[in-house]
């Protein structure tokens, strides 16, 4: 697929600016991403401390601290470091605007979740995606989703049981997997599946291909798939396609901080 880019234009982070120590994002109770100074006998990276130069020792949980990129490794025992499967950074992208719905607002027999929904559940349905399935079902590689209400508190949301993120249906899931091309699914929601889910984490494993309950690499997975959470589109960039960058640092891990960026076409 042949486009043109529009590089008069500086690109679009839609990574959330992570400030160490500072008001940031979190998610599932884990502990804020922090700095200190580099200790080393008599050494101490910190100019404002004696120290000849700054250096910083941080302490980051990929997960929940910001924007990140997670391979089939967040679920399976092997590790597949993401940087070892987004190949080809660049890639077309479609950005959706979507409305998460209530739980009690839909059809049970069209939108359902393991574990079972609750009432109170904010859902991204199937029907969010099929209503525009013309745009996202030819030659786009990574779907970019952006949830209402857009405020600037998802900079530094902190996610638990007094503020509960949306998640996709399992039909959604199920639907995208299945009727897209899409490899690279990019959310700003700290996670794809409930907050809480009893461990089950049911559309990670359909969007990777991995039976209920297994660890296991096999060959039928799809291990050419990523997920990049916790995203932020800020509501000026308009719905469409773009070209994506997404850049991740090669640390071995199951999930990094990421820096995705969005390229505007020409024409």
């Amino acid at each position: 697929m042949k486009v043109e880019v529009n590089l008069d234009n500086p690109p679009i982070s839609i990574a959330i600016p992570l400030k160490f120590n500072g008001p940031q994002p979190n998610h599932f109770g884990a502990g804020a991403a922090t700095t200190r100074p580099m200790k080393s006998g008599n050494f101490i990276g910190d100019t404002r401390q004696g120290g000849s130069c700054n250096a910083d020792e941080i302490t980051l949980n990929p997960h929940c601290n910001g924007t990140h990129t997670e391979s089939i490794s967040h679920v399976v025992d092997e590790l597949i470091a993401p940087h070892e499967v987004v190949k080809q950074p660049l890639m077309p992208a479609y950005l959706l605007t979507v409305s998460p719905q209530q739980m009690s607002n839909l059809d049970n027999n069209k939108d359902t979740y393991l574990p079972p929904l609750n009432p109170e559940d904010m859902v991204l349905s199937k029907e969010v995606f099929t209503a525009v399935r013309e745009n996202i079902h030819k030659n786009v590689k990574a779907l970019i989703i952006r949830t209402l209400p857009n405020q600037e508190t998802k900079l530094k949301q902190i996610y638990g049981a007094s503020h509960q993120p949306p998640f996709f249906s399992n039909q959604a899931m199920h639907w995208l997997v299945k009727h897209t091309e899409i490899q690279h699914l990019l959310v700003d929601m700290p996670s794809v599946d409930r907050l809480y889910d009893d461990g089950v984490l049911s559309n990670h494993r359909i969007f990777w291909n991995i039976e209920p309950g297994s660890h296991q690499r096999s060959k039928k997975q799809y291990h050419h798939k990523t997920i990049t959470e916790m995203i932020y589109v800020p509501d000026n960039i308009k719905d469409g396609r773009y070209l994506l960058s997404l850049q991740i640092p090669r640390l071995s891990l199951n999930a990094v901080p990421s820096n995705p960026l969005l390229y505007q076409l020409k024409g």
